[in-house]
């Protein structure tokens, strides 16, 4: 039988002042990578243990898909983007 090997990632350091939409789940799915998020998340792409997966997979947040694109490019495959990995919903 084949081993299934499965990493969670939470997404790299945010930028917090980015959004303000009025709408506190349209923020929280908004907010970005800071500069050194994006640093940290393309340092963590050179992981030996993750240059040689076969699926990714991301909730729609854009700070997720911010972290997973640098895995995504160094392993030549695309992002499985699934609602279903969402945070919570926020109270308003």
């Amino acid at each position: 039988m084949e081993r299934t090997i499965v990493y969670l990632i939470r997404h790299s350091e945010q930028y917090r002042d980015c959004c303000n939409f009025g709408d506190i789940q349209c923020e929280n799915e908004k907010i970005i990578l800071s500069i050194e998020g994006e640093q940290k998340a393309e340092e963590l792409s050179n992981n030996p243990e993750l240059l040689n997966i076969n699926e990714l997979w991301s909730s729609s947040y854009s700070r997720a898909i911010g972290t997973a694109k640098y895995i995504a490019r160094k392993n030549n495959i695309l992002i499985n983007i699934d609602k279903r990995l969402n945070e919570r919903m926020l109270r308003r």
